[in-house]
């Protein structure tokens, strides 16, 4: 007889998502112990739309967290005493985390971090009238050449 093991959603959740607001990913808060499989709390997401949107606003505010922390990474100084490849490999480490951050923020975040893209246009009143009676004419003058090319 194997033993399974029930994760109540009331009890498991709250730090879960707490971590998640926190900066870790929902992989990574599930690594903790006594934590349900990573199938088993994506199944509580899909059945439970309070807890869905509970996780979005987690989400949210993991994205709102990793936009801050850009502005520390960007002020961080450069360690002294690197010797030129080390200094290099330093440099890349912390644009792969700035642009990771950046990424994440613009990407769930999208109404305060996102790109603005404006797709507004003027009101512009087209009448179509005159090309479809042009079209007509076309049509009853086409008619008229067949009817003709057969007598």
């Amino acid at each position: 007889m194997t033993n399974i093991i029930k994760f109540d959603p009331k009890i498991i959740w709250p730090s879960i998502l707490e971590k998640i607001a926190n900066g870790q990913s929902l992989a990574s808060a599930l690594r903790s112990p006594g934590m349900p499989s990573y199938a088993l709390a994506k199944r509580h997401l899909r059945d439970d739309p309070m807890l869905r949107k509970e996780y979005d606003q987690a989400i949210e505010d993991r994205a709102a967290l990793l936009a801050e922390e850009l502005i520390e990474l960007a002020d961080t100084p450069v360690p002294e005493g690197l010797d030129p490849a080390s200094r290099s490999a330093w440099v890349q480490q912390l644009r792969l985390r700035l642009d990771t951050r950046k990424w994440i923020a613009s990407r769930v975040y999208r109404q305060v971090y996102g790109d603005k893209v404006d797709v507004s246009m003027a009101s512009v009143q087209l009448d179509l009238s005159v090309a479809m009676e042009a079209a007509q004419r076309r049509i009853e003058e086409g008619l008229k050449r067949t009817i003709d090319l057969r007598a």
